[in-house]
């Protein structure tokens, strides 16, 4: 519909107070599109909304199956609709100078296994074996009884005694236990140190002479399995200069007769160290593996 207005209609209209926005010549409106394929280009847009409605006319309403559809737009209008900008960061809190001067704390690994001050000038030997009955942690005087398992010997240097004395002690007699070797001959072979100028074959006053042959242990013993605690016992029993870690989670053979035998921490360690029972644990895993059971 369009409205011809003359001069005196349009006077009225302005006296009235309705401002006159539309044409004097209303064109022709055109004809609605159904459905528009491609949005217009940006300069037609503009005019198109720059260009009034007559009163009567209503502007096409889409199809509502395309009112949710985003609308592309074409390749030469990304300037004139510009993506919207991404929200800025959060600022992080300004780091005092303090706080990055102090550098991430390192993983704290388990100590080494240590040496005495004075190896390699020190000197071992190995004593005769003593007989472990684990079932009542205590040392057992009579011979071994008749058993099906295997006997074992563990090795290790221990100031504080045999065991089960003292903390160490009492240590070994668990970590045996946990290995369920109470059904099995268990054999403690004290590592001791020899005195400067003192020969493997004299033993100290009031003992009798150490057993410094691992040979000589197995045939009294008739162990098939040892186990090596600490890095001195390893160094007597194996030579050599590897590090311990390299000697751990394998199976060495020992003496003439290639007694299979596993390195570990010694207990005096593991009561200074308690991160590193992760790790014996998984050597006494190997060794109850490699004796088949």
């Amino acid at each position: 519909m369009s409205l011809n207005l003359d001069a005196r209609q349009r006077a009225m209209l302005q006296e009235m107070g309705h401002p006159l926005w539309w044409p004097e010549s209303a064109a022709p409106a055109a004809a609605p599109v159904a459905e528009v394929a491609h949005p217009p280009a940006a300069s037609a847009q503009v005019s198109e909304k720059k260009q009034p409605l007559a009163p009567n006319q209503s502007a096409p309403i889409a199809p509502e199956s395309k009112a949710d559809q985003p609308l592309a737009i074409p390749s030469g209008a990304e300037a004139l609709f510009p993506a919207p900008a991404e929200p800025a960061p959060a600022p992080r809190p300004a780091r005092t100078a303090a706080a990055s001067s102090v550098a991430p704390a390192a993983p704290i690994a388990p100590a080494a296994q240590a040496m005495p001050e004075d190896f390699p000038r020190v000197r071992f030997a190995l004593r005769a074996p003593v007989l472990l009955d684990l079932r009542e942690a205590k040392l057992q005087t009579e011979p071994a009884p008749a058993s099906s398992q295997p006997a074992w010997l563990v090795v290790a240097e221990l100031p504080e005694g045999t065991p089960p004395q003292g903390k160490a002690g009492q240590l070994v007699i668990n970590m045996l236990r946990a290995m369920r070797l109470t059904d099995a001959p268990v054999y403690w072979v004290p590592l001791a140190r020899l005195a400067p100028g003192q020969d493997a074959s004299q033993g100290d006053e009031g003992q009798e002479p150490p057993s410094h042959s691992i040979d000589a242990l197995v045939q009294d013993t008739g162990a098939a399995m040892a186990l090596v605690l600490g890095l001195p016992a390893a160094r007597h029993l194996l030579g050599g200069e590897q590090p311990f870690s390299r000697l751990r989670q394998q199976v060495h053979q020992v003496g003439a007769g290639r007694l299979p035998a596993v390195v570990t921490y010694d207990p005096s360690h593991l009561l200074r160290v308690p991160k590193a029972k992760g790790e014996t644990w998984a050597d006494l895993c190997l060794a109850l593996a490699h004796a088949g059971r």
